[in-house]
């Protein structure tokens, strides 16, 4: 299985130089992130947090990186969380079923106040799509590793994997969104549909 590696990401040599109480601070970032930081200014976010302006740019130089940096952590968080989780499970199968509910958990309304604004936040799509990249690839290993214990049929594992990583992105969008369901349910809907129809019959 492919290694969660983020070495090549946003802001890891930046948080290689990060206090304890830096990190600490981060933490509490990523929750008031939940309740909209993209309105509020750096000096407004600092006395929220009760520190320094000061304080904050050590973190980052502006608030657009500070938005990207906390939503690029979010997520590794969660990611990492997710491989974690399906580390034990031997059946290849599961472990994909197990792990797209998992990361389709992005797209559902714990997470939309990250998202809500990225079309606004430069820069900010190209972490998304790092996340996004991951999982498809992930996907693909193990599609290819469910055709070889004959789980599922012989597909174009690519093809599939692009289909199933990309889908609960586009629920995301506002143009897609359903008012009946969110795009969490939405995208495990249609993943377990997707999966369900290339699934080998004892």
């Amino acid at each position: 299985m492919l290694n969660f590696d983020y070495k090549k990401n946003l802001n890891v040599k930046r948080q290689g130089i990060f206090t304890k109480r830096h990190h600490e601070i981060i933490q509490d970032l990523e929750k008031m992130l939940e309740k909209g930081v993209p309105d509020l200014t750096m000096s407004q976010i600092a006395s929220n947090l009760k520190i320094s302006l000061r304080t904050l740019y050590e973190i980052a130089p502006s608030k657009e990186e500070l938005i990207i940096m906390i939503t690029d952590s979010i997520l590794r968080k969660h990611g990492k969380y997710a491989l974690e989780s399906i580390s034990e499970v031997k059946s290849p199968l599961e472990k994909l079923e197990k792990y797209l509910y998992m990361v389709n958990q992005v797209v559902g309304p714990k997470f939309n106040t990250f998202f809500k604004d990225i079309e606004k936040i430069k820069r900010l799509e190209s972490v998304v799509d790092y996340h996004a990249n991951f999982i498809t690839n992930l996907t693909e290993e193990l599609l290819n590793e469910s055709i070889e214990a004959k789980e599922i049929q012989d597909i174009d594992s690519k093809a599939f994997s692009i289909l199933l990583g990309g889908i609960g992105r586009e629920f995301i969008k506002e143009k897609n969104k359903l008012s009946e369901s969110s795009p969490e349910e939405s995208a495990n809907s249609i993943t377990s549909i997707i999966l369900n129809g290339i699934k080998l019959r004892n």
